[in-house]
């Protein structure tokens, strides 16, 4: 009986009930979509910079990282990790790099730089750097190593193709150097990256500074969700090298996805909030319109207690019928752009500082889901107080006089 009331009640006033619906709607839609944006930000440059650069994990010699990637700390003993790593059932592909940072100078301008010597082979496993190189070629086997540079340093340091720069790394345990010649430039989503990494072919490096030294094995998993565990695993294995997983080396972006939940809550709650005062005015006219006869229902025998129970069917049926429209608006939005993409190119110089593409793809976690229909509950209880309140005061013979 008391939802066969209430349903009649809510209806009454058609106008009124549907405003409160598509507004539970549009504010679910767009909590929702700013939360997939954010979070669809971020997993985006997580997967740029993990599968394209980091890995899901690096194994380095003790010291290298606190030493600021001086070329003078190699791992000792590469033979055993990559018997740890081809033995390992969970590695899908690794990679093996010489890393250090240096100054670059050419005749005009010198640069902080980060070199990477690296297979161009192994390195399509993780990453193709061929599918960054916007001018030029990047062979092996010269004279001078080639050198593969970000546009970014090109333009800082007025490089051209055939430039020729002298590189200087291990600054505080014994220098190495040599000359290499520009010979392409690359263009990479991290524009971070783009100002600090240069490629050199590892076989020419090390015919250069005849070291054979490997500083840096970046490790992809077969499963990105156990990364953690199978990178304990190898600490294990390996506790002589450091083991570090891609949320250590950019803690920045892992805490930022962690940050990515809390806003997502905080806004919700805001757009909520908004709406149940919006839920709890229209609730409240309703009781108002309402008074002669919700006190006829009284004097009737129906307990004040199954009247706010039918006050609180109302206020749920309005965010019930509401909350799968804003769903469905969600999906369909979700579906569409995270195929197409979100064009923010008309500030790619501003967003393209902090490491973001032009491009952002939106992407919902499941969570963001269970999140909204336990919201709805909360708001629905609390909607219901006010008006329920203004019913719990009403004397039966002065309402039923009212007209």
């Amino acid at each position: 009986m008391i939802a066969k009331i209430g349903s009649k009640n809510v209806w009454r006033n058609k106008g009124r009930s549907l405003v409160v619906i598509m507004s539970v709607a549009i504010g679910i839609w767009a909590g929702l979509f700013f939360g997939g944006f954010q979070w669809g930000s971020f997993v985006q440059k997580r997967d740029d910079i993990v599968n394209r650069e980091l890995g899901h994990a690096q194994i380095h010699a003790e010291n290298f990282v606190d030493e600021e990637y001086d070329y003078n700390f190699p791992l000792k003993n590469p033979k055993h990790i990559r018997a740890v790593l081809d033995a390992d059932t969970s590695v899908k592909s690794y990679v093996e790099r010489s890393v250090f940072s240096g100054m670059a100078s050419s005749v005009r301008d010198q640069s902080l730089v980060l070199v990477y010597g690296v297979d161009t082979l192994q390195e399509r496993s993780i990453s193709s750097i061929s599918s960054m190189i916007t001018e030029g070629s990047m062979p092996k086997g010269k004279r001078s190593p080639s050198l593969l540079i970000g546009k970014a340093i090109a333009k800082s340091m007025n490089l051209k193709i055939g430039s020729k720069l002298i590189i200087k790394g291990g600054l505080l345990h014994g220098v190495k150097s040599f000359v290499g010649k520009v010979r392409g430039f690359y263009e990479s989503p991290n524009k971070l990256k783009d100002k600090l990494v240069v490629f050199v072919h590892k076989s020419d490096l090390d015919n250069k500074l005849k070291d054979n030294f490997i500083h840096e094995y970046a490790i992809i998993f077969n499963e990105f969700d156990s990364l953690e565990s199978r990178t304990a695993l190898l600490k294990k294995k390996l506790p002589n090298e450091e083991v570090v997983t891609w949320g250590e080396l950019m803690p920045e972006i892992k805490d930022g996805m962690k940050i990515a939940d809390v806003v997502m809550s905080i806004v919700m709650l805001i757009i909520w909030f908004a709406l149940s005062l919006g839920i709890i005015n229209t609730m409240l006219m309703s009781v108002l319109e309402r008074t002669n006869e919700l006190g006829m229902l009284m004097a009737i025998g129906m307990s004040r207690y199954k009247i706010v129970s039918m006050i609180f069917f109302e206020t749920s049926l309005l965010t019930i019928i509401g909350v799968p429209i804003g769903l469905i608006l969600t999906m369909i939005s979700m579906d569409y752009y995270g195929e197409v993409g979100i064009d923010l190119s008309v500030a790619d110089a501003a967003i393209s500082e902090f490491g973001y593409e032009s491009i952002i793809y939106p992407k919902i976690k499941s969570s963001f889901y269970f999140q909204v229909i336990y919201q709805v509950v909360i708001v629905s209880l609390i909607s219901t107080v006010f008006p329920a309140m203004r019913v719990l005061k009403l004397r039966p013979v002065e309402a039923i006089r009212k007209s």
